[in-house]
Protein backbone atom coordinates (compact mmCIF):
# COMPACT_ATOMS: atom_id res chain seq x y z
CA UNK A 1 0.00 0.00 0.00
CA UNK A 2 1.24 3.32 -0.66
CA UNK A 3 0.88 7.30 -0.09
CA UNK A 4 -1.86 9.03 -2.34
CA UNK A 5 -0.90 8.38 -5.75
CA UNK A 6 0.02 11.20 -8.17
CA UNK A 7 -1.53 12.14 -11.14
CA UNK A 8 -1.36 15.15 -13.80
CA UNK A 9 -4.00 17.36 -14.03
CA UNK A 10 -3.03 19.17 -17.34
CA UNK A 11 -3.95 22.30 -19.26
CA UNK A 12 -4.90 23.98 -15.28
CA UNK A 13 -1.52 25.96 -15.75
CA UNK A 14 -2.86 29.43 -14.02
CA UNK A 15 -4.00 32.04 -10.69
CA UNK A 16 -4.00 34.98 -9.15
CA UNK A 17 -7.06 36.43 -6.71
CA UNK A 18 -5.65 36.60 -2.62
CA UNK A 19 -7.03 35.29 0.53
CA UNK A 20 -6.23 37.94 2.23
CA UNK A 21 -4.26 40.31 -0.14
CA UNK A 22 -3.58 39.61 -3.56
CA UNK A 23 -4.12 43.24 -5.05
CA UNK A 24 -6.93 44.28 -7.88
CA UNK A 25 -6.16 44.54 -11.31
CA UNK A 26 -7.00 46.82 -14.42
CA UNK A 27 -6.57 44.79 -17.35
CA UNK A 28 -8.13 42.21 -19.60
CA UNK A 29 -7.77 38.86 -20.89
CA UNK A 30 -8.18 37.36 -24.53
CA UNK A 31 -10.50 34.37 -24.76
CA UNK A 32 -8.97 31.08 -26.25
CA UNK A 33 -10.88 29.84 -29.09
CA UNK A 34 -12.08 26.17 -28.04
CA UNK A 35 -12.06 25.90 -32.22
CA UNK A 36 -9.13 26.04 -34.38
CA UNK A 37 -9.16 28.46 -37.32
CA UNK A 38 -8.77 27.47 -40.69
CA UNK A 39 -5.16 27.05 -42.34
CA UNK A 40 -3.28 28.76 -44.90
CA UNK A 41 -2.84 27.27 -48.29
CA UNK A 42 -0.38 24.26 -49.59
CA UNK A 43 1.15 23.30 -52.40
CA UNK A 44 0.94 19.98 -54.19
CA UNK A 45 1.38 18.60 -57.50
CA UNK A 46 -2.08 19.99 -58.41
CA UNK A 47 -1.09 23.41 -57.46
CA UNK A 48 -1.76 25.02 -54.82
CA UNK A 49 -4.88 24.15 -52.80
CA UNK A 50 -6.17 25.55 -49.73
CA UNK A 51 -6.50 22.82 -46.95
CA UNK A 52 -8.77 23.50 -44.24
CA UNK A 53 -7.72 22.46 -40.79
CA UNK A 54 -11.16 20.75 -39.23
CA UNK A 55 -12.88 22.37 -36.17
CA UNK A 56 -12.63 20.00 -32.50
CA UNK A 57 -16.07 18.67 -32.33
CA UNK A 58 -17.71 20.29 -29.15
CA UNK A 59 -18.14 17.44 -27.00
CA UNK A 60 -20.51 19.92 -24.49
CA UNK A 61 -24.54 19.11 -26.53
CA UNK A 62 -26.45 22.33 -26.37
CA UNK A 63 -29.42 21.69 -24.69
CA UNK A 64 -32.44 24.19 -24.44
CA UNK A 65 -33.48 24.53 -20.66
CA UNK A 66 -35.98 27.07 -21.05
CA UNK A 67 -34.30 30.00 -19.17
CA UNK A 68 -33.68 27.98 -15.58
CA UNK A 69 -31.76 29.75 -13.28
CA UNK A 70 -29.41 27.73 -11.86
CA UNK A 71 -28.69 28.36 -8.79
CA UNK A 72 -24.99 28.43 -6.27
CA UNK A 73 -24.88 27.79 -2.47
CA UNK A 74 -21.67 29.76 -2.61
CA UNK A 75 -19.60 29.34 0.53
CA UNK A 76 -16.62 31.28 -0.47
CA UNK A 77 -16.16 34.62 1.39
CA UNK A 78 -12.69 34.34 2.29
CA UNK A 79 -11.25 35.08 -1.37
CA UNK A 80 -11.07 38.54 -2.97
CA UNK A 81 -12.77 37.27 -6.18
CA UNK A 82 -15.52 35.19 -4.21
CA UNK A 83 -18.29 35.46 -6.86
CA UNK A 84 -19.44 33.10 -8.88
CA UNK A 85 -22.19 35.34 -10.40
CA UNK A 86 -20.75 38.41 -12.32
CA UNK A 87 -24.05 40.31 -13.70
CA UNK A 88 -21.54 42.70 -16.20
CA UNK A 89 -18.64 43.16 -18.11
CA UNK A 90 -15.49 44.62 -16.33
CA UNK A 91 -12.40 45.74 -16.70
CA UNK A 92 -11.21 43.58 -14.14
CA UNK A 93 -10.00 40.48 -15.97
CA UNK A 94 -11.07 37.91 -12.99
CA UNK A 95 -14.67 39.22 -12.60
CA UNK A 96 -14.41 39.72 -16.47
CA UNK A 97 -13.40 36.24 -17.37
CA UNK A 98 -16.54 35.03 -15.09
CA UNK A 99 -19.26 36.99 -16.87
CA UNK A 100 -17.99 35.69 -20.32
CA UNK A 101 -17.55 32.15 -19.07
CA UNK A 102 -21.15 32.51 -17.56
CA UNK A 103 -22.40 33.79 -20.85
CA UNK A 104 -20.85 31.36 -22.94
CA UNK A 105 -22.26 28.16 -20.81
CA UNK A 106 -25.62 30.21 -20.38
CA UNK A 107 -26.52 30.77 -23.95
CA UNK A 108 -25.53 26.60 -24.62
CA UNK A 109 -28.20 26.18 -22.18
CA UNK A 110 -30.73 28.59 -22.51
CA UNK A 111 -30.20 29.69 -18.39
CA UNK A 112 -29.02 32.04 -16.21
CA UNK A 113 -27.28 31.97 -12.77
CA UNK A 114 -28.31 33.04 -9.43
CA UNK A 115 -26.12 32.60 -5.79
CA UNK A 116 -26.17 32.90 -2.35
CA UNK A 117 -22.81 34.03 -0.84
CA UNK A 118 -23.14 32.87 3.09
CA UNK A 119 -21.49 33.05 5.82
CA UNK A 120 -22.13 29.60 7.52
CA UNK A 121 -22.27 27.22 4.40
CA UNK A 122 -22.43 24.16 6.44
CA UNK A 123 -25.38 24.89 8.31
CA UNK A 124 -27.41 26.45 5.44
CA UNK A 125 -26.72 23.70 3.18
CA UNK A 126 -27.99 21.34 5.85
CA UNK A 127 -31.01 23.42 6.84
CA UNK A 128 -32.31 23.39 3.46
CA UNK A 129 -31.84 19.53 2.95
CA UNK A 130 -33.59 19.39 5.93
CA UNK A 131 -36.71 21.85 4.87
CA UNK A 132 -36.72 19.68 1.58
CA UNK A 133 -36.51 23.25 -0.53
CA UNK A 134 -34.58 22.74 -3.33
CA UNK A 135 -32.99 25.87 -2.80
CA UNK A 136 -29.79 25.64 -5.06
CA UNK A 137 -28.38 23.10 -7.33
CA UNK A 138 -25.00 22.90 -6.34
CA UNK A 139 -22.93 24.07 -3.17
CA UNK A 140 -19.42 25.41 -3.60
CA UNK A 141 -17.87 24.30 0.29
CA UNK A 142 -14.34 23.82 1.50
CA UNK A 143 -13.32 20.37 2.20
CA UNK A 144 -14.14 20.67 6.02
CA UNK A 145 -17.67 21.46 5.43
CA UNK A 146 -18.22 19.24 2.69
CA UNK A 147 -17.53 16.35 3.76
CA UNK A 148 -19.61 16.03 7.11
CA UNK A 149 -22.69 16.54 4.47
CA UNK A 150 -21.21 13.61 3.11
CA UNK A 151 -21.55 11.88 6.39
CA UNK A 152 -24.18 13.20 7.25
CA UNK A 153 -25.73 11.46 3.90
CA UNK A 154 -26.44 14.57 2.65
CA UNK A 155 -24.40 15.30 -0.69
CA UNK A 156 -25.16 13.31 -3.94
CA UNK A 157 -22.91 10.62 -4.97
CA UNK A 158 -21.60 11.55 -8.62
CA UNK A 159 -21.86 8.50 -10.07
CA UNK A 160 -25.65 8.77 -9.65
CA UNK A 161 -25.31 12.35 -11.33
CA UNK A 162 -25.35 12.21 -15.79
CA UNK A 163 -23.54 14.37 -18.23
CA UNK A 164 -20.65 14.25 -16.26
CA UNK A 165 -17.12 12.85 -17.66
CA UNK A 166 -14.92 13.06 -14.75
CA UNK A 167 -11.62 11.69 -16.56
CA UNK A 168 -11.52 15.02 -18.66
CA UNK A 169 -8.44 17.22 -17.58
CA UNK A 170 -10.87 20.31 -16.85
CA UNK A 171 -12.10 18.22 -13.83
CA UNK A 172 -8.71 18.70 -11.73
CA UNK A 173 -7.94 14.84 -11.31
CA UNK A 174 -5.56 15.11 -8.23
CA UNK A 175 -7.99 16.01 -6.27
CA UNK A 176 -10.57 13.60 -7.41
CA UNK A 177 -8.21 10.81 -6.15
CA UNK A 178 -7.43 12.29 -3.13
CA UNK A 179 -10.81 12.63 -1.71
CA UNK A 180 -12.34 9.45 -3.31
CA UNK A 181 -13.43 6.76 -0.68
CA UNK A 182 -13.89 3.25 -2.19
CA UNK A 183 -14.30 4.78 -5.39
CA UNK A 184 -16.72 7.08 -4.40
CA UNK A 185 -16.92 10.78 -5.43
CA UNK A 186 -19.12 13.27 -3.56
CA UNK A 187 -17.12 16.54 -4.09
CA UNK A 188 -14.50 17.77 -6.41
CA UNK A 189 -13.44 20.79 -8.60
CA UNK A 190 -13.10 21.85 -11.98
CA UNK A 191 -11.63 24.28 -13.82
CA UNK A 192 -15.03 26.48 -13.49
CA UNK A 193 -13.72 27.73 -9.81
CA UNK A 194 -10.57 29.84 -9.01
CA UNK A 195 -9.86 28.69 -5.57
CA UNK A 196 -8.20 25.31 -6.17
CA UNK A 197 -5.41 27.96 -8.00
CA UNK A 198 -5.35 30.50 -5.22
CA UNK A 199 -5.06 27.71 -2.46
CA UNK A 200 -1.85 26.31 -3.76
CA UNK A 201 1.01 26.64 -1.92
CA UNK A 202 4.66 27.39 -3.55
CA UNK A 203 8.20 28.62 -3.03
CA UNK A 204 8.97 32.31 -3.82
CA UNK A 205 12.91 33.23 -4.32
CA UNK A 206 14.70 36.88 -3.72
CA UNK A 207 16.79 37.14 -7.27
CA UNK A 208 18.49 40.06 -6.32
CA UNK A 209 19.89 38.08 -2.68
CA UNK A 210 20.72 34.71 -4.82
CA UNK A 211 23.22 37.25 -6.39
CA UNK A 212 24.17 39.23 -3.63
CA UNK A 213 25.44 35.95 -1.49
CA UNK A 214 26.52 34.13 -4.96
CA UNK A 215 23.89 31.26 -4.70
CA UNK A 216 22.82 28.87 -7.15
CA UNK A 217 20.05 29.10 -9.35
CA UNK A 218 16.84 28.02 -7.97
CA UNK A 219 15.82 27.76 -11.14
CA UNK A 220 18.75 25.27 -12.25
CA UNK A 221 18.47 23.55 -8.72
CA UNK A 222 14.81 22.63 -9.60
CA UNK A 223 15.56 21.61 -13.20
CA UNK A 224 18.76 19.58 -12.23
CA UNK A 225 16.52 17.84 -9.68
CA UNK A 226 18.66 18.97 -7.40
CA UNK A 227 16.40 21.21 -5.14
CA UNK A 228 16.67 19.27 -2.01
CA UNK A 229 15.79 19.93 1.54
CA UNK A 230 19.30 19.67 2.50
CA UNK A 231 20.08 22.21 -0.45
CA UNK A 232 17.00 24.54 0.76
CA UNK A 233 18.06 24.71 4.51
CA UNK A 234 22.09 25.35 2.83
CA UNK A 235 20.84 28.72 1.62
CA UNK A 236 18.45 29.58 4.02
CA UNK A 237 21.30 29.60 6.93
CA UNK A 238 23.65 31.41 4.17
CA UNK A 239 21.60 34.33 3.97
CA UNK A 240 19.88 34.17 8.03
CA UNK A 241 21.80 36.96 9.75
CA UNK A 242 20.94 39.25 13.44
CA UNK A 243 22.11 42.00 11.32
CA UNK A 244 22.34 44.37 14.48
CA UNK A 245 24.19 41.52 16.32
CA UNK A 246 21.37 41.72 19.55
CA UNK A 247 20.85 38.23 19.46
CA UNK A 248 17.29 38.63 19.04
CA UNK A 249 15.52 38.00 16.01
CA UNK A 250 13.13 40.52 14.41
CA UNK A 251 11.78 41.96 10.85
CA UNK A 252 15.08 43.94 10.81
CA UNK A 253 17.34 41.02 10.44
CA UNK A 254 17.56 38.30 7.46
CA UNK A 255 15.89 35.19 7.75
CA UNK A 256 16.27 32.44 5.34
CA UNK A 257 12.63 31.98 4.87
CA UNK A 258 9.26 34.30 5.69
CA UNK A 259 6.08 32.06 5.81
CA UNK A 260 3.05 30.98 8.24
CA UNK A 261 3.38 27.73 10.69
CA UNK A 262 1.05 25.89 9.21
CA UNK A 263 1.44 26.82 5.62
CA UNK A 264 4.93 26.49 5.90
CA UNK A 265 4.82 23.05 7.65
CA UNK A 266 2.54 21.53 5.42
CA UNK A 267 3.98 22.58 2.23
CA UNK A 268 7.22 21.20 3.47
CA UNK A 269 5.90 17.66 4.64
CA UNK A 270 3.87 17.44 1.56
CA UNK A 271 7.06 18.49 -0.77
CA UNK A 272 8.37 15.35 0.65
CA UNK A 273 6.02 13.01 0.10
CA UNK A 274 4.75 12.57 3.74
CA UNK A 275 1.27 14.80 3.38
CA UNK A 276 -0.16 15.39 6.78
CA UNK A 277 -3.60 13.27 6.02
CA UNK A 278 -4.36 9.93 6.07
CA UNK A 279 -2.94 7.69 3.32
CA UNK A 280 -5.14 5.20 1.29
CA UNK A 281 -4.32 1.61 -0.35
CA UNK A 282 -4.82 0.05 -3.91
CA UNK A 283 -8.65 -0.66 -3.45
CA UNK A 284 -9.12 3.13 -2.15
CA UNK A 285 -9.79 2.48 1.39
CA UNK A 286 -8.12 4.88 3.51
CA UNK A 287 -6.19 3.88 6.45
CA UNK A 288 -3.33 5.85 9.39
CA UNK A 289 -0.08 5.55 7.93
CA UNK A 290 2.03 8.48 8.73
CA UNK A 291 3.37 6.30 11.65
CA UNK A 292 5.16 3.85 9.65
CA UNK A 293 9.14 4.53 9.45
CA UNK A 294 9.18 6.13 5.91
CA UNK A 295 6.86 8.99 6.85
CA UNK A 296 8.35 9.08 10.45
CA UNK A 297 12.27 9.13 8.83
CA UNK A 298 10.81 12.23 7.14
CA UNK A 299 8.82 14.19 9.90
CA UNK A 300 11.76 13.85 11.92
CA UNK A 301 14.15 15.38 9.24
CA UNK A 302 11.91 18.43 9.00
CA UNK A 303 11.91 18.53 12.71
CA UNK A 304 15.67 18.15 13.37
CA UNK A 305 15.87 21.14 10.18
CA UNK A 306 13.80 23.10 12.46
CA UNK A 307 15.92 23.50 15.07
CA UNK A 308 17.57 25.97 12.92
CA UNK A 309 14.38 28.12 13.42
CA UNK A 310 15.81 30.23 16.60
CA UNK A 311 19.07 31.02 13.76
CA UNK A 312 16.67 32.77 11.44
CA UNK A 313 15.24 29.88 9.41
CA UNK A 314 12.30 31.11 9.25
CA UNK A 315 10.30 33.64 10.18
CA UNK A 316 6.40 33.58 11.47
CA UNK A 317 5.10 35.81 8.80
CA UNK A 318 3.05 36.75 5.96
CA UNK A 319 5.42 38.37 3.53
CA UNK A 320 6.56 41.59 4.51
CA UNK A 321 9.83 40.75 5.40
CA UNK A 322 10.03 39.00 1.97
CA UNK A 323 8.66 42.09 -0.09
CA UNK A 324 11.05 44.28 2.29
CA UNK A 325 14.15 42.21 0.89
CA UNK A 326 14.73 40.49 4.28
CA UNK A 327 14.48 36.71 3.11
CA UNK A 328 15.54 34.97 0.59
CA UNK A 329 12.42 32.76 0.40
CA UNK A 330 8.64 33.28 0.69
CA UNK A 331 6.23 30.59 0.95
CA UNK A 332 2.40 30.85 0.92
CA UNK A 333 -0.69 30.69 -1.06
CA UNK A 334 0.23 31.54 -4.46
CA UNK A 335 -2.43 33.87 -4.91
CA UNK A 336 -0.30 36.46 -2.03
CA UNK A 337 1.98 36.38 -4.77
CA UNK A 338 0.56 38.58 -6.52
CA UNK A 339 1.55 41.70 -4.78
CA UNK A 340 4.99 40.69 -4.97
CA UNK A 341 5.53 42.10 -8.87
CA UNK A 342 5.82 45.67 -6.93
CA UNK A 343 8.40 44.97 -4.91
CA UNK A 344 11.76 46.55 -5.63
CA UNK A 345 13.53 43.07 -5.64
CA UNK A 346 12.92 40.87 -8.29
CA UNK A 347 11.66 37.60 -7.83
CA UNK A 348 11.00 34.28 -9.18
CA UNK A 349 8.67 31.17 -8.04
CA UNK A 350 9.67 27.83 -7.50
CA UNK A 351 8.21 24.51 -5.93
CA UNK A 352 8.65 22.91 -2.79
CA UNK A 353 11.99 21.38 -2.58
CA UNK A 354 12.22 17.16 -2.68
CA UNK A 355 13.50 15.10 0.54
CA UNK A 356 16.57 14.11 -1.26
CA UNK A 357 17.72 13.31 -4.94
CA UNK A 358 16.48 10.09 -5.29
CA UNK A 359 12.96 11.40 -5.01
CA UNK A 360 11.08 10.73 -8.46
CA UNK A 361 9.53 13.72 -8.38
CA UNK A 362 8.43 17.30 -6.94
CA UNK A 363 5.28 17.21 -5.09
CA UNK A 364 3.32 20.47 -4.18
CA UNK A 365 0.05 21.24 -1.52
CA UNK A 366 -3.19 21.87 -3.70
CA UNK A 367 -4.18 23.06 -0.15
CA UNK A 368 -8.29 23.21 0.54
CA UNK A 369 -10.16 25.16 -2.69
CA UNK A 370 -14.10 24.73 -2.39
CA UNK A 371 -15.59 21.61 -3.81
CA UNK A 372 -19.01 21.49 -5.74
CA UNK A 373 -21.52 19.73 -3.65
CA UNK A 374 -24.80 18.28 -5.08
CA UNK A 375 -27.50 18.10 -2.28
CA UNK A 376 -29.27 14.28 -1.91
CA UNK A 377 -32.67 16.41 -2.82
CA UNK A 378 -31.87 17.64 -6.80
CA UNK A 379 -35.34 17.63 -8.62
CA UNK A 380 -33.22 17.38 -11.98
CA UNK A 381 -30.21 15.57 -12.50
CA UNK A 382 -29.89 15.15 -15.62
CA UNK A 383 -29.97 19.46 -15.66
CA UNK A 384 -27.49 19.73 -13.09
CA UNK A 385 -25.08 17.28 -14.40
CA UNK A 386 -24.80 19.00 -18.23
CA UNK A 387 -24.42 22.54 -16.83
CA UNK A 388 -21.27 21.18 -14.27
CA UNK A 389 -19.89 19.81 -17.21
CA UNK A 390 -20.34 22.50 -18.84
CA UNK A 391 -19.35 24.80 -17.01
CA UNK A 392 -16.43 22.93 -16.43
CA UNK A 393 -15.53 22.88 -20.40
CA UNK A 394 -16.32 26.14 -21.10
CA UNK A 395 -13.65 27.89 -18.32
CA UNK A 396 -10.81 26.21 -20.46
CA UNK A 397 -8.99 28.79 -22.30
CA UNK A 398 -10.71 31.97 -20.20
CA UNK A 399 -10.26 31.31 -16.91
CA UNK A 400 -7.09 29.73 -16.63
CA UNK A 401 -5.73 32.28 -18.90
CA UNK A 402 -7.14 35.66 -17.09
CA UNK A 403 -5.18 34.20 -14.07
CA UNK A 404 -1.85 33.45 -15.85
CA UNK A 405 -2.20 37.52 -17.09
CA UNK A 406 -3.00 38.17 -13.28
CA UNK A 407 -0.71 37.10 -11.71
CA UNK A 408 2.64 37.12 -14.11
CA UNK A 409 1.87 40.60 -15.23
CA UNK A 410 4.20 43.24 -14.38
CA UNK A 411 7.79 41.96 -13.44
CA UNK A 412 7.62 38.57 -13.59
CA UNK A 413 5.60 39.00 -17.36
CA UNK A 414 9.48 38.84 -18.09
CA UNK A 415 10.85 35.67 -16.38
CA UNK A 416 9.60 33.24 -18.45
CA UNK A 417 11.14 30.24 -16.00
CA UNK A 418 8.55 31.43 -13.61
CA UNK A 419 5.57 30.21 -16.15
CA UNK A 420 7.73 27.00 -16.25
CA UNK A 421 7.90 26.75 -12.94
CA UNK A 422 4.02 27.23 -12.48
CA UNK A 423 3.60 24.36 -14.93
CA UNK A 424 5.76 21.81 -12.73
CA UNK A 425 3.65 23.28 -9.76
CA UNK A 426 0.73 22.77 -10.88
CA UNK A 427 1.07 19.01 -12.77
CA UNK A 428 2.24 17.64 -9.43
CA UNK A 429 -0.59 18.70 -6.75
CA UNK A 430 -1.07 16.69 -3.64
CA UNK A 431 -4.38 16.78 -1.41
CA UNK A 432 -4.67 16.11 2.23
CA UNK A 433 -8.29 14.09 3.04
CA UNK A 434 -10.60 16.14 5.37
CA UNK A 435 -10.61 12.59 7.40
CA UNK A 436 -8.85 12.85 10.61
CA UNK A 437 -7.68 16.09 9.64
CA UNK A 438 -7.98 17.45 13.10
CA UNK A 439 -5.56 15.27 13.98
CA UNK A 440 -3.32 15.22 11.52
CA UNK A 441 -3.03 18.54 10.48
CA UNK A 442 -2.80 21.78 12.50
CA UNK A 443 -1.65 20.00 16.14
CA UNK A 444 1.18 18.38 13.62
CA UNK A 445 2.14 21.69 11.49
CA UNK A 446 1.55 24.36 14.13
CA UNK A 447 2.66 22.78 17.17
CA UNK A 448 5.00 19.76 17.47
CA UNK A 449 6.87 19.90 13.54
CA UNK A 450 7.10 23.58 13.93
CA UNK A 451 8.64 23.75 17.44
CA UNK A 452 10.67 20.32 16.72
CA UNK A 453 9.09 17.94 19.16
CA UNK A 454 10.41 14.76 20.11
CA UNK A 455 7.04 13.12 21.31
CA UNK A 456 6.30 12.81 17.47
CA UNK A 457 5.46 8.75 18.33
CA UNK A 458 3.90 9.02 21.11
CA UNK A 459 1.24 11.71 19.58
CA UNK A 460 0.73 9.19 17.10
CA UNK A 461 -0.01 6.39 19.70
CA UNK A 462 -2.47 8.61 21.76
CA UNK A 463 -4.90 9.56 19.00
CA UNK A 464 -4.36 6.47 17.24
CA UNK A 465 -7.96 5.23 18.73
CA UNK A 466 -9.72 8.18 17.45
CA UNK A 467 -8.05 8.85 14.20
CA UNK A 468 -9.06 4.70 13.71
CA UNK A 469 -12.78 6.11 14.71
CA UNK A 470 -12.96 8.62 12.21
CA UNK A 471 -11.63 6.64 9.52
CA UNK A 472 -14.57 3.62 10.74
CA UNK A 473 -17.32 5.92 10.87
CA UNK A 474 -16.72 7.26 7.00
CA UNK A 475 -16.32 3.81 5.56
CA UNK A 476 -19.80 3.01 7.51
CA UNK A 477 -21.64 5.39 5.82
CA UNK A 478 -20.06 4.96 2.29
CA UNK A 479 -20.81 1.24 2.50
CA UNK A 480 -24.48 1.99 3.80
CA UNK A 481 -24.67 4.46 0.72
CA UNK A 482 -23.75 2.04 -1.52
CA UNK A 483 -25.99 -0.77 0.19
CA UNK A 484 -23.16 -2.71 1.65
CA UNK A 485 -24.25 -4.42 4.85
CA UNK A 486 -22.24 -2.94 7.48
CA UNK A 487 -23.39 -5.63 10.08
CA UNK A 488 -21.56 -8.17 8.93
Amino acid sequence: MKKKGLALFLALLMLSGSLASCAEDTSTAETKPNTSETAGTADTSAGNTEETVPEPVDPIVKRNFDGYTFRFLNGNTSYDHNSLVVEEESAEIIDNSFYRRNMITGERFNIEFSETISNSPQADYSASILADDYSFDVATLRMEWAFPVVVENQALNWAEIPNIDLTQDYWVQNSLKAFSLMNNIYFAVSAFDITHYDSVRAFGFNKNLVEQYQLESPYDLVNNGTWTLSKYQEQCMIVANDENGDGKWTAEDKFGTDGWSNVYINTLMAGIGSILSIGKDENDMPYFDLDQEEHMNRIQTICDMMKERNNGLVYNGNGDIFRNGHALFYNGLICAFAPFREMEDDFGIIPAPKYDEAQEGYLNLGGSPFFMVVPIVSDDLDRTGAIMEGLAYDSVGIIDEAYYEKLLKGKMSRDEESTEMLDLIFSTLEYYHPLANSYLNAPMADDLIWNSSTRIASYFKAVRKQIDGEINEALTTYKTNMGIDVTE
